[in-house]
């Protein structure tokens, strides 16, 4: 996530060179100076759908979900047959546990432009698939937001480390099992040195959620400290062949 526009058939569009120049600086991760970009757009043009789609990714890649959500709505209720902004929106409602609103805005875009291949796809995944989309590659790797995670790994990222493992356990046992859960609890136990309970609970993060890079590389990390490297890369290479987003850190498990 997520799709940043490309060309499609617009040749009136407003505003190409500044939308270009905003998501070169997305890109780089200079999201305030892109932000200013795109609200001076939308002031100027409120019907700019690349603005706000653009504006989603921002709010996306500042984890402000529902703010995306919105974002990427605005978006294709201009252009009913934005491609990009219709992806993008596809990957938020996974996040968010709403796929099945996609279904009549995809019926629309392919009333309007029948030969999209992507969109044909999409559509027909989530008639096929139905709830099961969720724990598709694609939706186990965007992840299901849970605001109580999210309160767990702020106190996490503080520091509170007592904090953080309470609430984590809290919501498993209220919850269930949960990949994230695990995950935080993992980081917990490097952090306070117990290294094999971090490689055991990476390890049952990823039989939850096989997409996860970062829970491979902190498997990975664990493995050394505890001396299980050759049993961290025999695991991630039995993973590595049934999902093809493990391929970005395969040269991490090569070496």
């Amino acid at each position: 996530m997520s799709r940043i526009h490309h060309e499609q058939n617009s040749p009136s569009e407003l505003f190409t060179e500044e939308n270009g120049k905003a998501e070169a600086l997305i890109a780089g991760g200079n999201l305030p100076e892109a932000a200013k970009i795109l609200v001076d757009i939308v002031e100027l043009d409120p019907e700019n759908y690349r603005a706000y789609s653009n504006i989603g990714i921002i709010a996306w890649m500042r984890k402000a979900w529902e703010d995306a959500y919105s974002m990427f709505i605005k978006a294709v209720s201009i252009k009913p047959d934005y491609t990009d902004g219709l992806i993008n929106l596809f990957d938020a409602t996974l996040k968010l546990h709403r796929v099945r609103e996609m279904l009549p805005l995809l019926e629309k875009a392919l009333s309007i432009n029948h030969h999209d291949e992507e969109l044909k796809i999409l559509h027909e995944a989530i008639l096929k698939e139905g709830d099961g989309i969720y724990t598709s590659e694609r939706g186990l790797y965007i992840g299901r937001h849970n605001p109580r995670i999210d309160e767990a790994e702020a106190l996490l990222e503080e520091g509170k480390l007592n904090l953080a493992m309470e609430k984590y356990i809290k919501i498993n046992d209220e919850e269930g099992p949960s990949a994230k859960v695990f995950s935080g609890l993992g980081v917990i136990s490097f952090y306070q040195q117990r290294y094999s309970d971090a490689f055991s609970l990476f390890m049952e993060a990823i039989k939850l959620n096989p997409t996860s890079q970062e829970d491979f590389l902190n498997l990975l990390d664990s493995a050394k400290a505890c001396g299980r490297t050759d049993d961290a890369k025999k695991i991630f290479k039995v993973y590595r062949q049934n999902f093809s987003s493990l391929e970005a850190i395969a040269k991490e498990f090569d070496n």
